[in-house]
């Protein structure tokens, strides 16, 4: 697999410049907030930390200014955000009026009717223009003909890797799991560690890159057939190849890392590999944020016997079924999800996991992550 530099890596990141407060930025999207009906009133917005929220959380005073709407985002972890929506919609209390549609978790709370279904909003707001988020991407966010969140990301796995600690130790980027537990004793350089994993609340989306190369399965054939086959030689080979990467060639205390801190790892130059999601790997090529930003560049997650295995997930936004102010909810949905804020957040940020067409074929997005 040739290796693709951050101007190449059709994924990848390239340079970010700071968010403009132009006050004409998102024209296009403020048409129904002209006048301005939940001036003074403030949303609550719920979502688990991710490059997407954090980015919308720049540009918030834009949003207020166009629509008078004050909006708190609270973003804690992953798995603490899961936790925590969990319990709130199947409460119904009412305390969010957005929250993030957590892919995994998806099939829950649709089939649950925990989400208010977003049809009437999106065919009385043409300018939305909701075909053009990626069919793929809308999938998930769907049960039927009905649509109960927009979503926001597009998630793959990929690797990124140092090229200077790489080429120092006269290793290729390794394009299996065996060929990087093998050269990882030669990536190990001063603090600069081999491997970054993670463990806490990201075994789930990282571990499954493992188990299917090296040909396990979690269960015998769903949904037919719902046995277990975790204690499979294949799934322990996998759990054994991951934990000794974790153990011997990871920073310390990496077992209770999450997202923010393997990818913060990565920025620091403490980590010669790291494979996780596109969205938190990108950062490593922001020159803004990154130590490393022109040392790395990315590919293919590493295979084994069975074959590459990239994972892949679509997170989303909805209203709660619960949410007390819906109309004020789909105001700062249709901003947040609209073409301009994406393509700016895009075109501004290490950030090209975006969920539009017109985004994605756009001349700035082809230019920057092409």
């Amino acid at each position: 697999m040739p290796r693709l530099t951050r101007r190449t890596f059709l994924r990848g990141v390239a340079a970010t410049a700071a968010l403009p407060a132009a006050s004409t930025l998102f024209t296009p999207v403020t048409t129904r907030a002209a006048t301005k009906p939940f001036a003074g009133k403030t949303l609550n917005v719920f979502m688990f930390d991710h490059p997407y929220p954090r980015a919308l959380k720049q540009l918030l005073p834009q949003f207020t200014d166009l629509t008078g709407i004050k909006v708190e985002i609270d973003t804690p972890s992953f798995i603490v955000y899961n936790q925590r929506a969990d319990l709130e919609l199947s409460t119904g209390s009412g305390a969010f009026d957005v929250m993030t549609m957590t892919f995994i978790f998806s099939g829950k709370w649709i089939g649950a009717g925990w989400a208010a279904k977003l049809n009437d909003f999106i065919a009385k707001d043409p300018a939305l223009d909701a075909a053009d988020f990626l069919a793929g991407a809308m999938a998930p966010m769907k049960a039927g003909n009905d649509t109960l969140a927009l979503p926001f990301v597009a998630e793959s796995t990929l690797m990124v890797y140092r090229t200077d600690v790489l080429k120092q130790a006269g290793v290729r980027p390794p394009e299996t799991f065996d060929e990087l537990l093998a050269v990882a004793p030669k990536l190990q350089t001063g603090d600069t560690k081999a491997y970054m994993g993670r463990g806490l609340g990201g075994v789930h989306w990282i571990w499954p890159n493992y188990l299917l190369a090296y040909g396990g399965r979690f269960f015998a054939d769903p949904p037919k057939d719902m046995t277990p086959l975790l204690a499979s030689a294949e799934s322990i080979k996998a759990a054994e190849v991951y934990a000794k990467l974790c153990r011997d060639y990871s920073v310390p205390g990496v077992a209770s890392y999450a997202e923010p801190q393997s990818s913060g790892g990565m920025m620091e130059g403490r980590t010669a590999i790291y494979v996780d999601a596109l969205a938190w790997v990108g950062l490593a090529g922001d020159p803004a944020k990154s130590k490393v930003h022109d040392k790395v560049a990315y590919t293919l997650p590493p295979g084994g016997p069975a074959g590459r295995f990239p994972q892949v997930a679509v997170h989303g936004m909805q209203i709660p079924a619960g949410a007390k102010q819906k109309e004020m909810s789909w105001e700062f949905i249709r901003w947040a999800l609209s073409k301009e804020v994406m393509g700016h957040i895009a075109e501004t940020t290490a950030y090209p996991a975006v969920t539009r067409a017109s985004v994605l074929a756009s001349p700035k997005y082809k230019q920057k992550y092409n």
